[in-house]
């Protein structure tokens, strides 16, 4: 690690020097023959000069020590917060994806019609959008850290009852649709954290890819984790295991987390962490900024078209190819899992794919890899309804993965970089309010459609969306982030500033140490010189 050089330390250096220059040249120094009397006074003075010399190396080495230990300390805290993300939005996810395992036996087991089925889904993404604009405000001004905790505990609530509600299709309508509610929290808090940790802009597309991969890994854990239990013990199982798995990822981050820099810093100084001191805006200043910032901002509007038909194939494919491989190809439900798998695997690919090259290609456009990404997706659903081979099938499920996903982050990251700070969440969870929207209609209206018009009228349909998202996500192309975001409760950057302020103050005694070393030096060699004079005057 490079250092640089402390006034102290250059202070050592510079005395270092001239006692060498004075040592290799003796000529320019005066000989006197020393008496008993200076010989005593001049090793008591070296003596005294050796050990303060001797204590400010000491505390320079500890000081650069010290350094060095809070930059890793730092590093690793950064890493560790990041991997608790990552595990939260998982547990999340386990508590929300498992809708599509348990949807085949609330029509076959049940008794329940395609289109009535999908209203369980489509009023999951219309609680779902809506809460995440209401929410904004108060995500911004809560603890993220209990407002995740909290989350994950109501979600598996909400997944325990519906498994004992299965009587009654308005109840697990009522309940499912509470858990899109609290299921709303989730990413919305995570972001806050994440940009907490990691303010800097220069690698924000690339590290919030790398975080947004945790909903491909989640969700391609659920069919592997709930087909298991559900072979085994019914389709109740679909949901009482993530429900645990929900509840068990509360308690870690109940132990675990810290939720911002500031929060570690005063849990290692054992000081309560003073509440923010920022000037609030007022509800007038907020409405001004809301309704010109939001509301009339034409790029939120394209990036909110482009992610409702983005959210509406996603939402098909996620929810309905389990049914449509059963009835179209004649697949087992291990082949559905299979292609599921896939599916969220090319979205891990081509998630982080897409954010570093959002980054390093378009340097930070956002807008010219979601319009690509939208465009190919049109071909490969055509493609998917005409492959036969279950290899082929499965190849294309992790193309349109790979292709769908870095729409949903880019566009959830692109729609906070083009917004004042202080509106970025109610930004965010507007762009978000409609793209479920999107999702709420590949429920219902997709079930009816299905029913008229059959699979392939569906495929026809979808690709004629992403057809429609690419033109609208095409004005976005030269859209650059303006806007700096920084974390509600403290960044990376005061964190830094923290440990300069104590870097600055152990510096400070050091020196003042160094100039008392030296004023003590100093009278002894008066002193000396004054016994000398008497002594032969």
């Amino acid at each position: 690690m490079c250092l640089s050089r402390s006034a102290s330390e250059q202070m050592l250096l510079a005395r270092d020097a001239e006692r060498k220059a004075a040592a290799q040249d003796p000529a320019t120094t005066p000989h006197v023959a020393a008496t008993p009397s200076q010989h005593s006074i001049g090793s008591s003075t070296t003596q005294r000069s050796g050990d303060s010399k001797r204590c400010e190396r000491e505390n320079l080495a500890e000081l650069l020590f010290d350094d060095a230990e809070e930059d890793d300390s730092s590093a690793y805290m950064q890493w560790r917060e990041f991997g608790l993300l990552y595990l939260t939005y998982m547990g999340f996810l386990l508590s929300r994806k498992n809708y599509g395992f348990w949807l085949r036996s609330v029509i076959s087991e049940l008794g329940y019609e395609k289109s009535q089925a999908g209203l369980l889904g489509s009023t999951l993404e219309i609680t779902y959008g809506a809460c995440s604009f209401l929410n904004g405000v108060v995500i911004d001004t809560r603890s993220p850290r209990q407002l995740l905790i909290g989350a994950l505990l109501l979600s598996a609530l909400m997944n325990f009852a519906v498994a004992q509600s299965c009587s009654s299709l308005s109840a697990m309508i009522l309940l499912w649709g509470l858990n899109g509610a609290v299921q709303s929290v989730g990413w919305p808090s995570v972001t806050n954290v994440f940009l907490a940790w990691f303010p800097d802009p220069a690698q924000r597309g690339a590290w919030y890819s790398l975080l947004s991969t945790c909903q491909n890994a989640g969700a391609a854990l659920v069919p592997l984790l709930v087909t298991l239990s559900v072979g085994s013990h019914g389709w109740r199982a679909a949901l009482y295991v993530p429900a645990l798995g929900s509840a068990l990822v509360a308690a870690v981050l109940a132990v675990c987390l810290y939720g911002s820099p500031a929060a570690y810093e005063a849990y290692r100084s054992g000081v309560k962490a003073e509440p923010s001191r920022k000037a609030k805006p007022s509800p007038a200043d907020l409405a001004h900024t809301m309704r010109h910032q939001v509301f009339l901002n034409p790029s939120l509007w394209l990036m909110a078209a482009t992610y409702f038909a983005i959210s509406m194939v996603r939402t098909c494919l996620q929810d309905w190819t389990s049914l449509f491989l059963s009835e179209q190809k004649g697949l087992p439900i291990a082949t559905s899992a299979r292609c599921l798998f896939l599916w969220e695997l090319g979205g891990f690919a081509g998630t982080f794919a897409a954010g570093a090259a959002s980054d390093r290609l378009f340097q930070g456009r956002r807008g010219p890899v979601v319009c690509v990404c939208c465009a190919l997706l049109a071909p490969s659903l055509c493609l998917l309804l005409r492959a036969s081979s279950p290899i082929a099938v499965q190849l294309i499920y992790l193309w349109l993965g790979t292709c769908a996903f870095p729409v949903h982050v880019l566009l959830g990251l692109f729609s906070r970089e083009v917004v004042p700070p202080s509106v970025s969440s109610s930004a965010g969870g507007f762009v978000k309010m409609i793209a479920q929207v999107g999702g709420a209609s590949a429920g219902y209206p997709l079930g009816l459609l299905q029913q008229h018009l059959g699979w392939g009228g569906v495929f026809a349909f979808l690709a004629a969306v992403a057809l429609c998202a690419a033109a609208a996500a095409l004005p976005l192309w030269t859209k650059t982030a303006t806007i700096r975001i920084k974390g509600r409760n403290g960044t990376v950057q005061d964190f830094k500033e923290i440990q300069m302020r104590r870097k600055a103050s152990s510096e400070k005694d050091l020196m003042r140490k160094g100039l008392l070393a030296q004023g003590r030096e100093a009278q002894c060699r008066a002193e000396g010189s004054l016994r000398h004079k008497d002594k032969y005057s």
